[in-house]
């Protein structure tokens, strides 16, 4: 076999691998055999290019070209959808898309995904590009992002051209264990996924999980007669269907045809139809996924033609929207927030009103980008909800100020320091270190619960002592003499005791808590636990291999990327940050850790679990985790066929009711314990 057969053979294996993990969610080999064929490719690729594959596998890890997102044309409709927001009015739709056509319809009901809408083109079945929605006729080109993406075929199993559309998205379980990484720097999982489509790093964009599922096929010189058959096509090709759709007919014959190929869909009369649509809201919570709705369509395509479009959406479709509850306020003003690491974040404040059992008077408004979507203006009459039943957003202006009808912009300089503000991707920041709202943000963070959890030391206190000039840094908290305030009022000498005596215990807390305390970009609980799990459990070996610029030694990090790499290198070798360490190490607060023996033995060896519920003996529940990685096991987020055992705590959510379907050995708190004694 000669050098461009093998890379050939290589590149066909790799991607059938890559569609049975991450598409069916059924690997046949392991991890390491997997690892072990790719590094292979990677090599030969690297010696023989001009032998590699235009969409080889390889490409999927990203690169750190800088993308700048050229305008192409859509060579396909990618328009909007009408919308409906009762179940009598789809109903209404259905009677109406009948009664003006002749011949029997059905119909197809889907999910509608909240995340971040993708048109990929095909050539020779090939990725060509993918593109963003845009307007409508033309959208960002985000190739080399979209291709970092697992789930997207770069090489179909037949050479055809077609354009696909679909729903780039991100798993709620990973975007809580993402954004905790990142210290919940991202507001939801939608606003991930669509910000992410636009990284000029596609090498950042490669550690995102990000998922899609393909919901419309355009083929070149398409035979099709059905929306359901270009499903299954898409489905044969390769693509991700999400299959937890609907089908309503009253033809026997289609219902028995189309169900031979979708045993998970369901299938019925018109009858079972408002049924089905009432069960879909119900479902909504429970789903692994954000939707905001469901989406209708008639299935015939020949009648999808002959309804055709108008100039914003189609007649063949239509949209059945989950309403959030609204209300209807008074923006009274929008004031600046910056955070330790100098985001700006607008917050909206509202004239309070009652939302879903609770008054609010707060919202955000992320940034200038969405201010100017929403064509807002101080004084606007505005609609808002709760996005996901529990975050204020404002929707849309309902009435613009009439005396003075403007939209808010971002002031030119930080409101706390006067320093001009930089526009760095959708966000603006205040790049002033010295930025006494930075630093005071930057003590609240060091002192609060999920960090050093300095109990007596909350936001309101901390404000208080910055604001008065009794605290200026984050090492002012352990040599500030808090006797002084006993003149201060609401400082009573049982409180100031309790102060002291919980900064003197802070002190004892682990070097993994300190350095994620510092608040360091980049630098989340995830990216600290891995430091020390390979090897870098003092502040002196991070600092040395920061110095020596040792970029190769941190890539070699399970997990670890290019972009953290740097981030490493530049955080410990900043000057005021190696001074900061200095004071805190003089302080005497841990900056080395015992290193555990990587495993107490391997009594879960090949053993996959996911953890559910809340715990009495692991608090929080990812330290049962821990343990079960101490024994050779391996934690993941959500139950699949590779699952062998499920840990169910008290309040236990979906995932037990697939684990039950799945045939996954159930273990509860009880049981955990015996096995860990064992």
């Amino acid at each position: 076999m000669n050098v461009k057969e093998k890379i050939d053979k290589l590149s066909k294996e790799i991607l059938k691998h890559q569609y049975l993990y991450y598409v069916k969610s059924m690997p046949e080999i392991s991890d390491k055999e997997y690892d072990r064929l790719f590094d292979e490719l990677v090599e030969l690729e690297k010696k023989y290019p001009k032998y590699a594959w235009k969409n080889s596998p390889t490409k999927r890890v990203g690169s750190d070209i800088n993308n700048d997102f050229p305008v192409k044309k859509h060579s396909i409709p990618v328009l909007s959808l009408d919308k409906e927001y009762t179940v009598n009015g789809i109903k209404e739709w259905i009677n109406k898309t009948i009664k003006n056509f002749e011949l029997p319809l059905s119909f197809v009901i889907e999910e509608k995904l909240d995340g971040a809408s993708i048109v990929i083109y095909y050539r020779n079945g090939e990725f060509d590009y993918a593109l963003t929605r845009g307007n409508g006729y033309e959208g960002n080109d985000v190739s080399n992002n979209v291709k970092t993406i697992s789930q997207v075929p770069l090489v179909l199993n037949k050479k055809v051209n077609l354009a696909v559309r679909g729903e780039i998205y991100i798993e709620r379980d990973d975007f809580i264990k993402y954004n905790k990484e990142f210290e919940n720097r991202y507001s939801n999982p939608r606003n991930l996924a669509a910000g992410s489509l636009r990284n000029i790093k596609s090498s950042f964009v490669s550690n995102i999980p990000l998922k899609v599922f393909v919901y419309e096929g355009y083929f070149e010189n398409s035979s099709f007669f059905s929306h359901i058959e270009v499903l299954k096509e898409l489905k044969d090709l390769g693509f991700r269907i999400n299959e937890n759709f609907g089908f309503f007919s009253n033809d026997e014959g289609k219902l028995i045809d189309f169900k031979k190929n979708f045993k998970n869909s369901f299938f019925g009369n018109f009858d079972k139809l408002e049924e089905f649509l009432n069960k879909k809201i119900e479902e909504r919570k429970s789903l692994k996924y954000d939707i905001d709705g469901l989406v209708l369509k008639v299935n015939e395509l020949k009648a999808r033609q002959e309804l055709g479009y108008t100039s914003h959406h189609p007649r063949w479709a239509i949209a059945f929207k989950f309403e959030s509850p609204l209300a209807r306020t008074r923006l009274i003003d929008i004031t600046i927030q910056v955070g330790r690491n100098g985001r700006v974040t607008p917050v909206a404040i509202l004239e309070p009103v009652k939302l879903a059992g609770s008054v609010v008077s707060r919202a955000t408004l992320h940034n200038q980008e969405y201010i100017d979507m929403l064509e807002l203006g101080i004084g606007d009459i505005v609609s808002i909800s709760k996005r996901g039943d529990i975050i204020p957003a404002v929707e849309e202006v309902i009435e613009k100020n009439e005396e003075n009808p403007s939209v808010f912009k971002f002031p030119e300089n930080c409101p706390f320091c006067n320093t001009k503000l930089e526009k760095i991707g959708a966000h603006h920041f205040c790049t002033n270190r010295d930025c006494p709202e930075r630093i005071k943000r930057s003590i609240i963070y060091f002192t609060s619960k999920d960090r050093m959890d300095i109990e007596t030391l909350g936001e309101k206190t901390v404000e208080f002592l910055f604001d008065k000039g009794f605290i200026k840094s984050i090492p002012d908290i352990y040599t500030f003499d808090y006797d002084l305030l006993i003149n201060e009022e609401g400082f009573k000498e049982k409180k100031i005791e309790n102060i002291k005596k919980n900064v003197e215990l802070s002190k004892n807390k682990p070097f993994s808590k300190v350095l994620v305390s510092l608040g360091f970009e980049g630098l989340g609980e995830k990216v600290v636990k891995d430091l020390i799990k390979n090897g870098f459990n003092s502040i002196d070996k991070i600092i040395d291999v920061a110095k020596k610029g040792d970029i190769e030694k941190l890539v070699s990090i399970e997990g670890f990327g290019e972009i953290t790499a740097e981030l490493i290198v530049k955080n410990f070798t900043d000057k005021r940050n190696l001074e900061l360490i200095e004071s805190l190490k003089k302080i005497g607060l841990n900056f080395e850790e015992k290193m555990e023996e990587e495993l107490i033995n391997d009594s879960f060896s090949g053993q996959v679990w996911v953890i559910t519920g809340s715990f009495e003996n692991f608090k929080p529940r990812s330290k049962a985790g821990e343990e079960i990685e101490k024994r050779g096991g391996k934690v993941v987020n959500s139950v699949s066929s590779n699952t062998t055992h499920l840990l169910v705590g008290s309040s236990p959510g979906s995932k037990l009711e697939k684990a039950k379907k799945l045939g996954v050995s159930i273990v509860d708190e009880r049981e955990f314990l015996k096995l860990l004694e064992k």
